[in-house]
């Protein structure tokens, strides 16, 4: 490093400002080598054989997407799962409280717990509305929008659709017809629902996707909210009914009540699966991340000692090259003067 031999200050200067930039650049390889462990020169570290590597690294990129799928699923399923928990904390036993009140016959018990199935009713439409970081979930593909409308419209076009009946038996069969009828018929999928109902799918893992195709339609929604409906309505003066009619609506719609209660806790279990194959998708997706990392690493790692100790010298060369640029700089200056 010292033996410049003889050459003019111009070539020496030259030749000291190319050492310096050839230490500099070797120090950050060295330093980058270091922090990360890894060599950057990748055709050097593989012999120029990267079509490994190259495996390895798409399979990394590929194992990265289906992480994040996994996550987002995971979110979403967890969130529409605590939805219908709570759903099915409020209907579990509000069927049988329906029934029982509509056999006493008391119009003060069918007030109150017409006015219990009316508030069950608002609550159930706010819970089907369900929505993770702003896409609902229930709205199939249009996560964009909520499935349902506010519950005060959807009461307000259910008890249009018995305007004028005075029949217990008539009101029921009407609203029941008016819920289940399928789209295109004028029903309530047609003017109280938003979504669609294709199914989402989303790949978790290289062998697993998921098919999330519960949506606001449901058979076991459309049950709970129609047994909710009838009995909201039961106690109405609107319809006009007698104190044995108004107990009849309630306890019809109590009996919906029940039965969609049951359906409603096969979805949870439905949903409990996709959580439970999403979980193992995660879990393969981080032990085959591990596996691939460490193989990435295995390709392009550096001998620790030998970087600190190539780190050392390189910083020591070059801290002699500054020493020596000082001392040419003064023997210069003192030849000059």
């Amino acid at each position: 490093m010292s033996d410049l031999g003889p050459v003019g200050d111009l070539a020496r200067a030259t030749l000291l400002r190319q050492a310096s930039g050839q230490l500099k650049s070797q120090l950050a390889t060295l330093t980058q080598e270091a922090a990360t462990g890894l060599k950057p020169d990748v055709p050097a570290a593989t012999n120029g054989q990267m079509g490994r590597l190259a495996q390895v690294q798409a399979r990394l990129t590929a194992l990265s997407a289906h992480g994040q799928n996994a996550a987002h699923a995971q979110a979403e399923l967890g969130g529409l799962q605590a939805a219908l928990g709570t759903l099915e904390e409020i209907v579990a036993g509000m069927g049988p409280g329906l029934q029982t009140a509509a056999a006493m016959g008391n119009e003060t018990s069918i007030a109150i717990r017409a006015e219990e199935a009316r508030q069950g009713f608002q609550t159930a439409v706010r819970l089907l509305n369900v929505d993770v970081g702003g896409r609902y979930l229930l709205s199939g593909t249009a996560v964009d929008r909520p499935p349902l409308s506010d519950p005060g419209s959807i009461l307000a076009a259910a008890k249009a659709e018995v305007a004028g009946l005075t029949s217990p038996a008539d009101i029921a069969s009407t609203l029941a017809a008016w819920f289940d009828a399928p789209a295109g018929t004028g029903g309530f999928a047609d003017s109280q629902f938003h979504g669609d109902t294709a199914a989402r799918e989303l790949a978790v893992s290289p062998d697993i996707r998921v098919r999330q195709d519960l949506g606001a339609l449901d058979p076991s929604f459309r049950e709970l909210l129609k047994g909710l409906a009838m009995a909201s309505l039961a106690a109405d003066p609107d319809l006009g009914l007698t104190p044995e009619g108004k107990g009849a609506l309630l306890g019809e719609g109590g009996r919906h009540v029940a039965a969609g209660a049951t359906a409603l806790t096969m979805r949870r279990a439905d949903i409990g699966l996709l959580e439970a194959s999403v979980e193992r998708a995660a879990a393969r997706n981080a032990a085959e991340t591990t596996a691939m990392s460490l193989e990435r690493s295995d390709i392009l790692a550096v001998d620790p000692y030998e970087t600190a100790t190539a780190l050392t010298q390189a910083e020591a060369s070059l801290q002699n090259l500054y020493a020596l640029t000082v001392r040419l700089s003064r023997l210069s200056l003192t030849d000059y003067l």
